[in-house]
């Protein structure tokens, strides 16, 4: 649910479900970014790309949680390697979600700032493999963060196509 804001040169709520309407997943794409409480303040699709980096960047931290409390159920060496390379993963990609967010404060530069999200991505996904490759298939006990930050990331592809004109 929106809150109407006073700020002046807000996005428009209206604008923003009109937005969402766009991506794939409308329901996540409000959850995630139209209930974020900065969107209210957003004045531009600029402002709704930091917000969905910001978003990867929680996602990355709640994943991170999630292997501290599951790394003692994977106790055989395929278990614990593919931990530790998502633990890796993990740490690299924070990085480049947290690179994204500062090349995207500086207006102008969506695009090298969309291609530092897609390689904290890239570390997400070889993450979700390892679970599938390397040894018996395992369901990822990190599909859940996996699978947002891909539907994030197809949020941040649309914004900055909006942004590129």
């Amino acid at each position: 649910m929106f809150i109407a804001s006073p700020t002046t040169n807000a996005m428009l709520i209206k604008d923003m479900y009109t937005f969402c309407k766009e991506t794939a997943d409308v329901d996540f794409c409000l959850k995630y970014i139209g209930t974020d409480k900065r969107i209210l303040a957003a004045k531009d699709f600029n402002d709704v790309l930091l917000i969905a980096f910001s978003q990867c960047k929680i996602q990355v931290s709640e994943a991170t949680k999630q292997i501290n409390k599951v790394r003692q159920n994977f106790s055989g060496p395929n278990g614990k390697r593919r931990i530790k390379r998502c633990e890796i993963n993990y740490g690299l990609a924070s990085a480049f979600f947290d690179e994204a967010y500062e090349i995207g404060i500086l207006k102008g530069v969506q695009n090298k700032a969309h291609n530092a999200a897609l390689d904290g991505l890239d570390y997400v996904r070889a993450c979700e493999d390892e679970w599938k490759m390397n040894g018996p298939i395992q369901k990822s006990p990190l599909t859940f963060y996996n699978t947002n930050i891909d539907k994030l990331f197809s949020i941040i592809f649309i914004i900055v196509q909006k942004l590129n004109g």
